[in-house]
């Protein structure tokens, strides 16, 4: 049986940047690999959930992997908890966490606290949160709980006990807006409710006087005072991608949501030193990795975040350069790969520089293998792809489309 790898570059679909002669950064970036494969296989351009809809990185990466978000999300937390090795249990409610910056009256100044946080940091973030704040809630909810900070800006609260996720986020997704209050949108929820908004105070009383922030203003870094929860779910079970395509599949991805995702479909984690979803990434371990995962698994997918950071930043050049990084490794993987495997490379979403969040534009998708149809185009961008063999897909198409290549799909009828 062949064998395939599927890239998502989260984010990196964009629109013209005019600091890069209204080119995108796909456009601009020197990608001789890509455009390799894009030259020698076919493209299209793809809509993640529908044409118009901006897609988060979960319900869109439950889309490419033939899930239909609209029947199967159970929010973010439970998939951020998941990807983070914290095992959920019936009834458990997950919430995905940003640390952020507030001020004396809890507006908002940065949701992300400067996104880049050390690991001295987190490991105090941490240890504030588990040994000074869930201790007093506990002995007033009865409610067990964890914190855990993953990667950057991003961690993940997890409950336990006579909870409901049927609760309100408190993160405003705006700067200069307060922090939200939670509010029950059940009426079992009322006690979470209460909970996260005590939880909610207690951070900030806890973290503002935190020692780690006496040092990052003495480096004028802004202060980390406050834990912002949204995306309240609980687990829930779904078909393993193994049985629905009939596939031995494998996950590489640095990033907690992502990777939590490819757990709860009964995915292989392979775990990459210095590959945690960062700009300094290393992309040529990453797929050296899916090289190797490759001699034992039928599918491997692999998952580059930072094109999406730098997008959020408004980073420009950053993210050429995030771009051309991947483009070597992928050169790298092409030397290693077993000679049957089937290659494709497309985005989770649109995030342009100009708009620094999602956006419901479609975004480039590109096939490449032994028996794979060759169009015209020759470079991997938005406008190119325009032109390709598969026109305008959704999605939910994807693992369908990578399924019949590797000849595991069942035939419809007779």
């Amino acid at each position: 049986m062949p064998r395939a790898l599927l890239v998502i570059l989260d984010g990196c679909a964009d629109r013209p940047v005019k600091e890069l002669g209204n080119k995108t950064p796909l456009e601009v970036a020197i990608k001789p690999a890509i455009d390799r494969l894009t030259a020698d296989g076919s493209c299209g351009l793809m809509d993640v959930i529908s044409p118009g809809i901006r897609p988060g990185s979960d319900v869109a990466h439950l889309a490419i992997f033939g899930y239909d978000p609209y029947k199967y999300y159970p929010g973010r937390g439970p998939l951020e908890a998941l990807g983070a090795g914290i095992p959920l249990n019936p009834g458990d409610v997950a919430f995905r966490a940003n640390v952020a910056t507030v001020n004396d009256e809890l507006i908002v100044v940065d949701r992300r606290g400067g996104r880049y946080i050390g690991a001295d940091e987190a490991r105090e973030i941490e240890e504030i949160i588990n040994n000074e704040v869930l201790p007093i809630l506990k002995s007033k909810y009865g409610i067990d709980a964890i914190y855990k900070q993953t990667v950057e800006h991003r961690g993940v609260l997890v409950l336990r006990g006579a909870v409901s996720p049927n609760v309100s986020d408190t993160d405003p997704h705006v700067v200069g807006a307060r922090v939200a209050e939670a509010r029950a949108l059940s009426e079992d929820a009322k006690v979470t409710a209460s909970y996260v908004n005590e939880f909610t105070r207690l951070v900030y009383e806890k973290l503002s006087r935190a020692r780690f922030n006496d040092k990052r203003r003495r480096e004028g870094k802004v202060p980390i005072n406050m834990v912002l929860l949204r995306g309240a779910g609980s687990l829930r079970k779904f078909e393993p991608l193994s049985s629905k395509y009939k596939i031995k599949p494998a996950i590489i991805a640095g990033v907690a949501l992502i990777r939590g995702i490819g757990v709860a479909l009964g995915m292989e984690a392979i775990n990459v030193e210095n590959y945690v979803g960062s700009k300094d990434d290393d992309f040529n371990s990453a797929f050296h990795a899916a090289a190797e995962a490759l001699k034992n698994h039928d599918f491997v997918f692999l998952h580059v975040k930072p094109t999406d950071s730098m997008s959020h930043d408004g980073d420009a050049r950053g993210k050429v350069m995030i771009i051309e990084r991947v483009d070597a490794g992928l050169r790298r993987f092409i030397e290693e790969a077993p000679g049957d495997t089937y290659i494709f490379i497309t985005c989770d979403h649109a995030t342009p520089i100009t708009v620094r969040d999602h956006t419901g534009d479609p975004v480039p998708f590109m096939a490449w293998g032994p028996d794979v149809m060759r169009d015209e185009v020759t470079k991997f961008s938005e406008r190119d792809c325009a032109r390709g063999f598969w026109n305008r897909i959704k999605g939910i198409d994807v693992m369908n489309i990578i399924a019949n290549y590797l000849g595991a799909i069942e035939k419809f009828g007779e």
